[in-house]
């Protein structure tokens, strides 16, 4: 039977968020050295003020693209303003990523958001990028429910405004989501995928085990160091056909991105995760045992 590499169609890259110790140009020098196919720039209204031509210069010299943008700490309209001009610098740039709204408490309720989504859209109405809307990550401390928390309301919005989706693995464990589910419901909406593993908080009495339960150190794990079954969920993609993009969303502790030799070894592991988990991967309708046994296994260890 034929099978396919998923990784000759999916950009396999990771995220500037992940390195907020660097600048840009060692940034991409990383994601060079471990064999990245490209990078999401987390946008500051400081990178847009500059301008796209350091950041095209930067490429050229890495000889490393930036195929997706994350909107996250743009704030308002003002601050997207020169969006549209800035990713029409970056020619490889295929995705915009704007986290769901955080709630009220926040500053971030449904009316406000929706502002700011008209002004994403129009900043990018000439453009061939994408807006998608990332799943929303855990409530904080306050336990605050934002308005597109549950995936009903976060299609509902996606589907109403024809924008597209950025899937985090990380957040929708967090938030009790089998993580394949939303799959076929995001269909060919679906143009990014932050990946990421995550573990649930000990329990009581047995801290022991994990020490570290904060929510930052629950989240964004490197693949393998928590319990979501990614080989199974990438293996989910490739037979979906999937063709977007696969960002590693890293925590920086759990990279120990503060220590370059220490990040660069966790990342190239990740990378290997990811295109060793998708290997001779048989496309969607091959019917064997394999693909009959697993979705079942998937939902199991996913609950």
């Amino acid at each position: 039977m034929d099978t396919i590499d998923t990784l000759d169609t999916v950009d396999l890259q990771l995220t500037t968020a992940s390195f907020p110790y660097y600048p840009l140009g060692p940034t991409l020098a990383l994601a060079r050295q471990v064999g990245a196919d490209g990078v999401e720039l987390a946008l500051t209204p400081g990178l847009l003020r500059h301008g796209v031509e350091r950041v095209q210069r930067l490429m050229a010299y890495h000889q490393m693209p930036v195929r997706s943008v994350d909107l996250g700490r743009l704030r308002d309209g003002d601050d997207l303003a020169g969006l549209g001009r800035f990713v029409a610098g970056l020619s490889e740039c295929r995705v915009a990523v704007l986290p769901a709204p955080r709630g009220e408490r926040h500053g971030e309720g449904l009316a406000a958001y929706i502002a700011r989504l008209r002004h994403g859209l129009a900043a990018l109405a000439d453009s061939d990028v994408a807006l998608t809307i990332e799943n929303a990550a855990p409530a904080g401390p306050d336990g605050e429910a934002g308005p597109l928390d549950r995936f009903p309301q976060l299609r509902r919005l996606v589907e109403e405004w024809d924008l597209g989706f950025t899937f985090d693995t990380s957040h929708a464990a967090a938030r009790g989501w089998v993580i394949t589910e939303p799959l076929p419901l995001m269909g060919g909406r679906l143009h990014n995928v932050h990946l990421g593993d995550f573990r649930p908080a000990p329990s009581p009495g047995r801290a022991d085990l994990l020490p570290e339960t904060g929510a930052a150190n629950r989240g964004h794990l490197i693949p393998g160091q928590g319990i979501l079954p990614l080989r199974a969920f990438l293996r989910a993609l490739c037979r979906r056909e999937y063709r977007g993009l696969l960002t590693l969303d890293l925590h920086p502790s759990h990279l120990r991105a503060w220590w370059p030799p220490a990040a660069r070894k966790r990342l190239a592991a990740a990378l290997t995760f990811c295109r060793d988990a998708t290997r001779d991967c048989r496309p969607r309708g091959a019917f064997t045992l394999e693909a009959r046994s697993e979705a079942p296994a998937e939902a199991e260890n996913d609950g």
